[in-house]
């Protein structure tokens, strides 16, 4: 994974958004994730489909519904300063809320 792309997807903050929601949960669907960042699911998918090429996110399918998560193959020290960037987000009101109002539904 290339340092610059990780940053460069973080210089966003839906993207942040969405990676604080994953850190905190392990694995989201993409339609909780449209009802937490109250976004078209076209957005969301964008959103995610960068990060995935970026390397930060893996997905996996299950039936008709996709599931995210962070990549197991990120190394250590880029994990070290994702979770650094994400701790540093949760006193953002906006993370806030979505940490709290994130109830993972039964795709």
């Amino acid at each position: 994974m290339a340092v610059a792309q990780f940053h460069k997807a973080l210089s966003e903050q839906t993207r942040l958004r969405i990676m604080a929601l994953i850190l905190e949960h392990n694995e989201v669907c993409v339609c909780d994730l449209v009802t937490v960042l109250e976004m078209p699911q076209g957005s969301v998918s964008r959103h995610l489909s960068y990060l995935k090429k970026s390397g930060l996110v893996e997905s996996v399918t299950r039936g008709t519904w996709r599931f995210y998560q962070l990549n197991q193959a990120m190394t250590e020290p880029l994990l070290t300063i994702l979770k650094l960037t994400l701790d540093s987000l949760k006193s953002d009101c906006q993370v806030q809320r979505d940490l709290t109002s994130f109830k993972p539904s039964n795709c």
